[in-house]
């Protein structure tokens, strides 16, 4: 090859190195700033994410305060780019909430306005009293619901909502019909109490008293009733299916027509005679 000419290549090569360095390195920074730009978005994201959940737990609180949600429900009714269900259902529960507490607002400008009009006693003694009763519901938006005290009337409504009721007292009470599923009920006292048609669906019901109580097909599907006390309970068509019985008490308890599907240990007492692996029970080694 003529050296004229491979000198020449040779030219362009050295020029083209730094070229292909530069855009090599320039893809490279684009590469780094493209992944900082998603990690930041991602960032971002989950953020919105975390506020918009904790805002929604909020808003679906039974226990915050009236003003409060229709705040937090404004904030979610504000519809984010793409639209979502979530604006959709908050606009559609300030639509509901939102009515109420303007109603309120509104009460009071009105009661204050007539009382700024009142010309005698008699008529600002009424502006007075207006204003009083409207400022009275007013803040009562701001302040939660009163809870109710735990009495199985309440239970009964399903008005209360606490998960841990351990060392409940109902010894002797109308619990007909009432629903503590998934509840946590250690120790609770439910002695001589009428359990008929109640689901305790899932509770944990360690050491808890049913001496004398009516349980007629009540649920105690999934229930923990290790170490519970069912001496004397007048047991019918109850559904123990897989709860677990060992170290119960149930050797003087009438257990007519329950299929007792759950498991038991060397601690559990039956009723003399009662066979519990022929009613559907299974026998496993002794645990705490």
């Amino acid at each position: 090859m003529d050296p004229d000419v491979i000198k020449t290549v040779a030219a362009y090569i050295a020029l083209a190195t730094p070229i292909t360095v530069a855009l090599a390195n320039s893809a490279k920074l684009g590469m780094e700033w493209l992944k900082q730009r998603h990690t930041i978005n991602e960032a971002k994201i989950n953020q919105s994410h975390q506020i918009t959940n904790h805002y929604l737990d909020r808003a679906l609180d039974p226990n915050v305060s009236l003003a409060i949600r229709h705040q937090l429900l404004r904030f979610l009714a504000t519809p984010d780019r793409g639209g979502s269900r979530l604006s959709a259902w908050a606009e559609a529960e300030l639509g509901r909430i939102g009515g109420i507490v303007e109603e309120t607002n509104l009460a009071v400008v009105k009661a204050e306005s007539e009382l700024q009009q009142a010309k005698n006693n008699a008529e600002v003694a009424a502006a007075e009293k207006k204003l009083a009763e409207a400022v009275r519901k007013q803040r009562s938006l701001l302040e939660p619901p009163s809870a109710p005290p735990i009495s199985a009337a309440a239970i009964r409504a399903g008005l209360i909502s606490e998960k841990d009721l351990s060392g409940l007292n109902m010894k002797g009470q109308d619990l007909s019909g009432a629903s503590f599923v998934y509840k946590t009920l250690r120790g609770a006292d439910f002695s001589d109490a009428n359990l008929s048609g109640a689901s305790l669906q899932g509770c944990d019901l360690r050491s808890a008293s049913f001496e004398g109580a009516t349980l007629k097909e009540t649920t105690l599907y999934l229930a923990d009733l290790r170490g519970a006390d069912f001496s004397s309970a007048k047991i019918f068509k109850v559904n123990f299916r897989q709860a677990r019985l060992e170290g119960a008490n149930l050797c003087s308890a009438q257990l007519d027509d329950s299929e007792v599907l759950a498991t038991y240990d060397d601690t559990t007492t039956w009723p003399e005679g009662f066979k519990p692996e022929e009613r559907g029970a299974v026998h496993v080694h002794r645990s705490s």
